[in-house]
Parts: structure tokens; C-alpha cells; sequence
């Protein structure tokens, strides 16, 4: 994977004059072929993972402590060895990155990668299950591989390219994309926003816990919300080869037609919500 592609998913961070002075990181876990991490993240803070290979799954754990389980497979003995991890704690958030080759860094909530080098990403993987308290903070990030969220999270942003993405039962906002993929989320309390290029977007929210905007997005598939039946917004939905449905009566305040259609669903307030495709229908449906 051409590493532009890594470089707009994981958002290279720029290096604070804190975490510039940190010590160089650790790299743990290269002799192993299943390689653990048990820590303490309290409530409020981020627990995230990057990944470039394989898939991140996050659960709730059984003890308040965080126990991430990191499992290699490689073509060969070599390969496995070349993978290792990084770990950064600052101001009690932590990042864990599965680690390619040394011209890659993990930050405080990010992942850098500089150039490709000719390593060998392509023929190993990295799968992570992660453990974590309901009311931390949830960062599941991968490039190639699926990611899920279930049961989990006071906030959550899930990002991969090359798979779906699953969010069921968090408790707070949750930002999850992929490009090519499903993006599926199914929470207890919203907002969401989702987006993909290749897949279907599904966002259920069973409550709302602000009024924040929210943003559903796809090219080629379609877009379902389902709000809550008290639902107040205003909107603008747009397709190019699809329709547009909804259970809620609209007021039309722009443009309408049976392809676009802006206005407002209830009575308006502040909140603003977006769906576009290109390819696919549009609904929104009530709880």
C-alpha cells in the first residue's frame, strides 16, 4: 500500500516539546510471536491502537484494567521478528502501534511513517483484541484489516482503508471510517458520523446525548440512520443514482427533488445532519 495512504489515515502528529523529550520508545515484543500489555487508563482518557496489518477488536473488560493481547503471523521466522511494538503514555492517555520497520514512530495518539524502505509489510499480520474499562476513551486504527468496537467506550473513532468497521453499544460521539469497507454503528448514545468510498454506511443511535452535528457519507453504496422518534434537525441529503426516504415529515426549506433535499425535521434547532452517495438510496428511519 502506497504509504500516502497511511500517512492520511493515521494524521502524522507533530511532536510536542513534552513528547519530543521523551525517552527514545521501547521496542517490545520482537522475539515473541504473541506479545501483552496490561495497564491502568482511567475514565476520560484514550486507549488507542494503531495498526497496519490486521484487525483491532475492542472489549469490555472484567477488572478495570486494560490487558491488550497482540498476535504475529508471518511467512517465516524472520518476518515475525522484524515486527515489534511501541508504547507512549502522556497525561494518562496511552498508544500502543504495531511497528513495521524503524522508519516508523509511535506518538501520542498517532502514528508516523516516513517512506517506504522495502520491508516486508505485506506478508505478516498483527491481531489485536484489546480489553478495556466501558468509560475509557476508544482509538481502534488499522490500514489493512477490519476493526470493531463492541460494548465499549465513552467516545470512539474507528478508522481502517481495507476493511469494515463495527461499532456496537458505546456510550458517547463516535467517528468511524473506512475506504474500502462496510461502516456499521449501533450505539447506545450518539452522535455519529461515518463515512466510507466502497460500502454500505448504517448508523442506529438509540439516544442523543447533544445536539452536535453529524455527517454520513459514502460513493458507492447506500446510507440508513435511525434516530430516535424525537428528533429535531436540520438537513441536507443528496444522491446522484439513488432516492431518498424518510419516516420523518420533512419541511423543505431549499432545493428538493427526488435526489437532493435540504430543510429542516422537527423543529430545526442547531443540530445539522448530512448524508451524501453517489451510488446508493438515502434513509432515515425513526426508532
Amino acid at each position: 500500500m502506497h504509504r500516502s495512504i497511511v500517512l492520511a489515515l493515521f494524521a502524522a502528529v507533530t511532536v510536542s516539546a513534552s513528547a519530543a523529550a521523551q525517552q527514545p520508545a521501547q521496542e517490545l515484543g520482537r522475539n515473541t510471536d504473541t506479545w501483552r500489555w496490561d495497564g491502568r487508563v482511567e475514565a476520560g482518557r484514550w486507549m488507542h491502537i494503531y495498526n497496519v496489518n490486521g484487525s483491532v477488536d475492542f472489549l469490555p473488560s472484567t477488572d478495570n484494567m486494560v490487558h491488550v493481547v497482540a498476535v504475529k503471523k508471518a511467512r517465516n521466522e524472520s518476518h515475525m521478528d522484524e515486527i515489534h511494538f511501541e508504547v507512549v503514555q502522556v497525561g494518562g492517555n496511552v498508544t500502543i502501534c504495531a511497528i513495521w520497520n524503524r522508519r516508523a514512530r509511535c506518538e501520542d495518539g498517532g502514528y508516523e511513517t516516513f517512506r517506504n524502505n522495502g520491508n516486508n509489510e505485506t506478508h505478516s499480520n498483527v491481531r489485536f483484541t484489546v480489553r478495556v474499562p466501558k468509560n475509557v476513551r476508544v482509538g481502534a486504527n488499522s490500514v489493512n484489516g477490519g476493526v470493531s468496537v463492541r460494548d465499549v467506550g465513552a467516545e470512539v473513532r474507528a478508522n481502517t482503508v481495507n476493511g469494515g468497521v463495527e461499532v456496537r453499544n458505546a456510550s458517547g460521539r463516535v467517528k468511524a471510517s473506512s475506504v474500502n469497507g462496510t461502516v456499521d454503528v449501533n450505539t447506545a448514545s450518539g452522535p455519529v458520523s461515518a463515512s466510507t468510498v466502497n460500502g454500505n454506511v448504517e448508523a442506529k443511535m438509540n439516544a442523543l446525548s447533544t445536539t452536535d452535528d453529524m455527517s454520513f457519507k459514502t460513493v458507492n453504496g447506500s446510507v440508513t440512520v435511525i434516530v430516535p422518534a424525537s428528533f429535531d434537525a436540520n438537513f441536507r441529503f443528496d444522491t446522484v443514482h439513488g432516492s431518498i426516504d424518510s419516516d420523518f415529515p420533512m419541511t423543505i426549506t431549499g432545493r428538493f427533488g427526488p435526489r437532493h433535499a435540504s430543510g429542516t425535521i422537527g423543529s430545526g434547532g442547531v443540530r445539522h445532519i448530512r448524508a451524501s452517495t453517489v451510488n446508493g438510496g438515502i434513509e432515515l428511519r425513526k426508532q
